[in-house]
């Protein structure tokens, strides 16, 4: 069974998924990848050839983090796979263009792609998909703030996480961190650092420091902290975040960019919520440094930081 790709990202609204590894070398280049679909549209091939040719064009994408080409190579294989018997890959299409909508910041449009791909999972009881869609969804959901339904979704996700046999330790760690972070949203942070523990509990000790996993869980418990009124424990945790964030020169530019401005993004608002004026002049700063040096980073993208963790990979 294929296990959908990464959701998207939480932590920074929280944190997700399957890892896309940026290093990657056994895969087509995306040069290669569009060469392939010319030949196989000259070809007249199948819907369901050339849908699958763009979903993996799209993926190569999304892994690049290059998301304007990723949404268009998204569209192309909904397009082409819409109407065929491949409906996991057509739901794989869905579940993607809903991720970097998200991640653009155009909140409800992501949430009709993420939904309908989890109906379409559901449909085909494929329970690992599924739960990976509940979490999407439960990310989506914080975005816009409705902490009440992502409690629930990312709840759901960790239900049928827990029903499968295998499943991607990255993923529960998220959906710890979803549920905790809009349950503190709802007023109930010191419980919510509960959540935020058994987030750290199921991430393998195999993973390094500056993992995109262990990034979000210090990011996500400087939030709540932040929230707690624990102000010194929170800007610690936030900074080791940070910290971690720099230390990933093996990034590709724009998402090593990119993943910075959304931690400091994240900490100017914590900082602002707790009335410290003047630390968070500081980060206003730093942002500006950095949106100065590198101001076509996320070319237009309003990445926060739960998102873009999310459609982060080690």
């Amino acid at each position: 069974m294929k296990t959908m790709r990464g959701s998207l990202p939480i932590v920074l609204a929280v944190v997700a998924f399957t890892t896309p590894a940026f290093t990657q070398t056994s895969f087509p280049s995306t040069e290669s990848l569009r060469a392939n679909i010319r030949i196989a549209i000259e070809q007249k091939v199948s819907p369901e050839e050339l849908g699958t040719l763009w979903l993996t064009l799209a993926n190569r994408y999304q892994d690049r983090f290059e998301l304007e080409k990723a949404e268009d190579a998204y569209a192309n294989a909904i397009h082409f796979l819409r109407d065929t018997s491949l409906q996991s890959q057509y739901a794989e299409s869905l579940h993607g263009m809903g991720v970097v909508t998200n991640t653009f910041g155009r909140l409800k449009e992501a949430r009709k792609y993420l939904t309908k791909s989890l109906d379409i999972y559901a449909a085909l009881k494929d329970q690992t998909n599924t739960a990976h869609g509940h979490l999407a969804l439960g990310l989506e959901l914080f975005a816009e703030h409705k902490y009440r339904e992502a409690e629930i979704e990312s709840a759901a996700a960790l239900k049928g996480f827990q029903a499968t046999a295998e499943h991607d330790a990255g993923a529960v760690s998220m959906a710890y961190l979803i549920r905790g972070r809009a349950s503190c949203n709802q007023g109930r942070c010191r419980s919510a650092l509960d959540d935020v523990s058994q987030a750290q509990s199921v991430i393998p000790d195999s993973l390094p420091e500056n993992s995109i996993e262990r990034i979000s869980l210090r990011l996500v418990r400087g939030q709540v902290q932040m929230q707690a009124g624990l102000h010194e424990d929170g800007e610690r945790s936030m900074n080791e975040a940070l910290r971690l964030a720099q230390s990933r020169t093996d990034l590709p530019t724009s998402y090593f960019i990119t993943l910075q401005l959304a931690i400091l993004r994240a900490q100017r608002s914590s900082l602002k919520a707790a009335h410290r004026k003047q630390e968070a002049k500081l980060i206003e700063n730093q942002i500006a440094r950095i949106e100065a040096d590198a101001p076509a980073a996320c070319n237009g993208c309003t990445v926060s930081a739960s998102a873009l963790m999310s459609s982060a990979k080690r």
